[in-house]
């Protein structure tokens, strides 16, 4: 520094360089410096406050959302019902070694439910018995035949019966040689057979009742030459509506179902933001309460408000609507 000193002195004895050009110069890169610095945090802290800002609109826009799409979700399986019920029906002759007047027909009870209400009430649905029969001589001889139905409840002390009329697919002599021609190899290998699905619509417009809800269905077929491989029972709903819509077109009706939700939500939080923003209120209850508590002190003493406010319950009241009313006349 010394050095430094005595080289400044010879160089500028009279401190004019110093006086006039070193020192507005530092002083100047100084007051750029600070400028920098201050703008730079004032920058950073605008930046970090519209990175949060926007944080926040991001979590608040994905709530909304995923509030939404769950409110249609649980709109949907509680309004929804289950779209099918399948159910494997074992048909076999009934014992009628106890019974007098008894008639072999393969019969079965199929098992729904116990005791719970498996469809729902008020919905139609459709119940169909599918029958796998073979395109054997003994079907084509035995024409048609007649299956019923009868829905129980767990008590038996309610029940539906239908019974339909139906028949294996007629196919000509000729129709059927030329098909077991064509489809000879695919038959060989297994991968076809000479059979037939009967579809018997035993109810149309079925609708479960709330005090007696099905629980069983008693299937029977009276024939006793039918031949089949297998059978099973479809209840199936039949939708009408806006059931009809939500299931036929599920896409479109979530897209509706999810912006209309959203269209709600977001006002409900709009007017709650609008009116607890609104905090004026809160400051004018505050003076107004110490206002009449001041006055209380003046005229009755230090402890004399809290009975004056506990026991004659003097206060002003709060309208709902407009927001306050006048002060109460503590002197009277």
């Amino acid at each position: 520094m010394k050095i430094g000193n005595l080289i400044l002195s010879i160089l500028d004895p009279f401190k004019i360089i110093r006086n006039y050009l070193l020192k507005p110069l530092a002083v100047t890169g100084i007051v750029f410096a600070e400028e920098y610095r201050r703008k730079t945090s004032a920058g950073a802290k605008l930046t970090k406050n519209v990175v949060l800002k926007l944080i926040v609109l991001v979590l608040l826009g994905l709530s909304v959302v995923w509030a939404s799409i769950f409110m249609y979700a649980y709109f949907y399986y509680t309004y929804m019902p289950t779209v099918s019920h399948i159910q494997d029906v074992h048909l076999s002759y009934r014992d009628c070694s106890s019974e007098k007047e008894c008639l072999q027909y393969p019969t079965d009870t199929v098992i729904l439910t116990k005791n719970q209400q498996l469809l729902m009430v008020g919905q139609p649905y459709r119940v169909i018995l599918h029958i796998e029969m073979p395109e054997s001589e003994q079907n084509d001889k035995t024409g048609m035949f007649t299956v019923c139905g009868t829905m129980h409840d767990h008590l038996y002390e309610f029940s539906m019966k239908s019974c339909r009329l139906t028949m294996i697919h007629y196919k000509s002599g000729l129709l059927k040689m030329l098909s077991t021609i064509f489809l000879t190899p695919f038959l060989i290998l297994g991968y076809r057979e000479e059979k037939q699905t009967v579809s018997v619509e035993l109810f149309t417009h079925f609708e479960d009742s709330q005090a007696h809800p099905a629980t069983s269905v008693d299937i029977r077929i009276l024939s006793r030459d039918i031949q089949f491989y297998s059978a099973q029972l479809h209840i199936t709903a039949n939708f009408s509506g806006l059931r009809y819509l939500m299931f036929n077109w599920p896409v479109l009706s979530a897209l509706i179902g999810i912006i209309s939700n959203l269209f709600f939500i977001v006002i409900v939080c709009i007017l709650s933001w609008y009116h607890w923003d609104d905090t004026e209120w809160i400051v004018e209850i505050k003076g107004k309460y110490q206002q009449i508590v001041g006055r209380a002190k003046a005229i009755e003493g230090p402890k004399q408000p809290e009975k004056l406010l506990g026991d004659d319950k003097k206060i002003y009241e709060i309208d709902e609507i407009s927001g306050f009313k006048e002060d109460i006349d503590l002197t009277n």
